[in-house]
């Protein structure tokens, strides 16, 4: 019967991580902006309110998405 192969654990060093993957570490910009995730309630049935969140966020990422190709 063979034993289990056992892998030692190693320690994350971030410092070193972002030595070795520097391409990986830069930011990136972010340029969307802040909202309230948040639905104002329909009044309705669970199964409505998705369809109303729904219809509010399209409508919201619509205007994001014109005003960033302005």
């Amino acid at each position: 019967m063979q034993e289990p192969i056992v892998e030692a654990q190693i320690e994350f060093d971030p410092v070193r991580w972002a030595q070795l993957n520097p391409w990986l570490s830069e930011g990136q910009a972010d340029d969307r902006i802040p909202m309230n995730g948040s639905v104002k309630d329909s009044g309705g049935p669970p199964s409505v309110q998705r369809a109303f969140a729904r219809q509010s966020h399209q409508a919201m990422f619509k205007k994001w998405s014109q005003a960033r190709h302005d």
